[in-house]
């Protein structure tokens, strides 16, 4: 007698197994298929979301996107741009470049250093500025310190796309003195940052916050009105004891300022942005800022990246006496106007020009 096992009895009020099996298999599946969809919808979001409306940065972005082909010269960098480059006179100084007139804005501020000021950069370039010639960088190294009271806040969040995140990891732990601890600590708040800006936490409430209440953006007057994004900073002198630290810092400076190639993070970081500013028809021009960092003596750029450095006190001393500067690190305005001036002569002379006076680096036209 031949038994037939191709069916098996169920019990009364029992499950069948292979039932069991398809609904997991149906979960799993209609699991994965939200996930995905959620991953390509947020991810859709984050290349439609628009800047946001940062204290300080956000106007003065939203004032350039709004005149951005009346500016053929754009500054982008720290306080250091901010508060000491003055556009009207960098404009005058430089004169007219192949038959056009210059003109500049200066869309630095506080605090602006890699991976955010290549960040900002890059969103200028994607707003695809006609007039847009050469781009001036304030070259600094860059910067993964989260301030623990402000790591949350839009002006931390708003540059970390996968890009500029990578930046950021890759510098801590290729370059960074960091301990190993907090190397990690910085890592994984970058991290939430970088997921943050994908999934658009809060951008919601963000919306619906701009559509009910009165906009605060760059309409309302501000501090660099009138003066094409310059700020000066206060006309205070330097006081005891901070002049004399000051002079002391200088002093050692004079006798000694050691060559510092770039790390390979932040050489290939520039390397990369020098090809996108190229790409979009324009030309970079790294800057050194007077600074009391001798690390800052930056060498060994990307190869022909233009570079104008102002470090060396006994190169230019004018721009380290202690009455032009309001503190240790920033000109006051009559600094400003030392070094917009020299900035702009130097800009003429070793960049835009050869030595028969042939304009040999200006930009292609668009």
């Amino acid at each position: 007698m031949v038994r037939d096992v191709s069916t098996r009895a169920v019990l009364p009020g029992a499950e069948d197994p292979s039932s069991n099996r398809l609904k997991a298999g149906a979960a799993v599946r209609n699991a994965v298929t939200f996930f995905a969809a959620l991953a390509l919808g947020c991810t859709a979001l984050f290349q439609l979301r628009e800047f946001p409306d940062l204290l300080g940065v956000g106007p003065k972005y939203e004032y350039y996107r709004a005149h951005k082909d009346r500016y053929n010269v754009l500054f982008v960098g720290s306080s250091r741009f901010y508060h000491q480059i003055i556009p009207q006179q960098f404009d005058a100084t430089v004169g007219d470049v192949a038959g056009q007139q210059v003109r500049s804005f200066n869309l630095g501020y506080d605090g602006m250093w890699p991976p955010e000021s290549y960040y900002l950069v890059r969103q200028i370039l994607a707003l695809r500025p006609q007039a847009l010639r050469w781009v001036f960088i304030d070259l600094m190294d860059v910067n993964v310190n989260l301030d623990e009271r402000n790591d949350s806040t839009q002006r931390s969040a708003y540059w970390h796309d996968p890009r500029h995140t990578m930046l950021a990891w890759r510098h801590l732990w290729y370059e960074s003195r960091h301990p190993r601890g907090e190397r990690l600590r910085l890592s994984i708040a970058h991290g939430l940052l970088l997921a943050r800006q994908v999934v658009n936490i809060g951008a919601g409430v963000r919306r619906l916050q701009a559509a009910l209440t009165t906009p605060k953006g760059w309409k309302q007057p501000k501090e660099w009105a009138g003066r094409e994004g310059f700020n000066p900073g206060p006309d205070t002198p330097m006081v005891e004891p901070q002049l004399t630290g000051y002079q002391d810092t200088v002093a050692r400076l004079r006798r000694s300022l050691p060559p510092n190639p770039v790390g390979p993070v932040l050489r290939s970081g520039m390397a990369d942005l020098i090809r996108d500013i190229r790409q979009a028809g324009a030309e970079p021009v790294f800057v050194i800022a007077p600074t009391l960092n001798a690390r800052e003596n930056f060498t060994d750029l990307p190869e022909g990246a233009a570079l104008l450095a102002f470090n060396d006190p006994n190169r230019f001393p004018v721009l380290f006496e202690p009455e032009t500067h309001y503190d240790g690190w920033h000109l006051n305005e009559r600094g400003a106007q030392s070094f917009t001036e020299l900035l702009a002569r130097r800009f003429r002379t070793e960049v835009l020009t050869g030595s028969d006076g042939a304009v040999v680096q200006e930009p292609a036209c668009k």
